[in-house]
């Protein structure tokens, strides 16, 4: 499969329903007759649960919109919630969902507690895995690793609170279980990750391994999605696409900017972290076909600001890969 470059958005409009539109052109794949029919399915990440006080409200407008959309299944990309009892009424939001449910960790969900522990509350099966549907094959990855001293060290009640260097690696024997799964498979295949396999500044630390080995079968790859960075953002690059998801709920503001102008005084005096939230007022998801034809498109959410917003309050723009905005873009790839 040879993979052109980045065709650009085609148009801006500001209405939720019509979003800046990314088209991206591939040759066909000889693989399309594995597929059996359209694959549809919801994304959510960064709902931050124990840092915003209406995650359950967001969560369940997403949740609504998964039944009506009546989607094959539905995926979280970590920073979901911790393994904390009084989150059970959250979590059911999401078990209400009555197919399929997969879990991505992310970094903050063991800000209490350990990987095991969140595997236990959410009833993940495992930190890393992969599984099949309608011909796509889908892989979950695992970055919540420290390597210090020829180590890997998983995160566990926010140990990862160290020197960037040190953190946010896949281990080695993860990364030797990818390429397993890269090679083995014959089906398209789509890659799930918390942090992301292409930001120079807050993904993966050795996530060149892990770009090596899709670049070498690129063919397979439809395209890698994350969490984490809370932008809306895409990357082409040596032909694979990288797609951030945007959080659901907020963006975090640096310390000079803090404020308590967004929700009531009492939500201040029960959520420390806040002042450093700007919240988006609608909740930010997408859902994304996967047509037997050979498309791949996304169609996002497109929110604003609970007042004030970050240019209000003076917070500067941020360069490119970095940019800030309430919106989850549609996009369109073709494989």
């Amino acid at each position: 499969m040879n993979r052109r470059k980045f065709m650009g958005h085609i148009g801006a409009v500001s209405t939720a329903s019509m979003l800046p539109f990314t088209s991206l052109a591939f040759e066909p794949s000889t693989s399309l007759s594995e597929r059996a029919a359209t694959l549809r399915f919801g994304i959510v990440s960064d709902v931050h649960k124990d840092l915003i006080p209406d995650a359950n409200e967001r969560l369940e407008k997403f949740i609504d919109k998964a039944r009506r959309e009546n989607v094959d299944f539905i995926i979280q990309l970590g920073d979901f919630c911790m393994g904390d009892p009084k989150n059970k009424d959250f979590l059911s939001i999401w078990e209400s969902f009555k197919g399929p449910k997969y879990h991505v960790l992310g970094n903050h969900d063991m800000d209490k507690n350990s990987k095991s522990e969140m595997l236990d509350f959410w009833g993940m099966p495992k930190t890393h895995y992969s599984f099949d549907r309608h011909g796509i094959h889908f892989i979950v990855l695992d970055a919540n690793f420290l390597y210090q001293d020829g180590k890997f060290t998983d995160y566990d009640k926010a140990n990862f609170y160290v020197d960037s260097s040190l953190r946010t690696y896949v281990n080695d024997e993860q990364i030797e279980w990818f390429k397993g799964e890269i090679e083995q498979t014959k089906l398209p295949t789509i890659v799930f990750s918390h942090q992301s396999l292409w930001h120079y500044q807050w993904g993966v630390t050795n996530r060149l391994a892990i770009q090596q080995i899709m670049e070498m079968n690129s063919d397979k790859i439809i395209c890698c999605m994350n969490g984490h960075n809370h932008i809306d953002f895409h990357r082409h690059q040596n032909g694979i696409d990288y797609i951030e998801i945007n959080s659901m709920s907020y963006q975090w503001m640096d310390d000079k900017y803090r404020s308590t102008a967004h929700y009531p005084k009492e939500f201040y005096e029960n959520y420390g972290s806040l002042p450093n939230i700007a919240p988006y007022k609608d909740p930010l998801f997408a859902f994304a076909t996967v047509d037997p034809a050979g498309s791949f498109m996304i169609d996002g959410v497109k929110s604003e600001w609970v007042h004030p917003s970050l240019a209000e309050m003076g917070m500067p723009s941020r360069i490119y890969g970095l940019e800030y905005s309430a919106t989850m873009s549609d996009y369109q790839l073709k494989f």
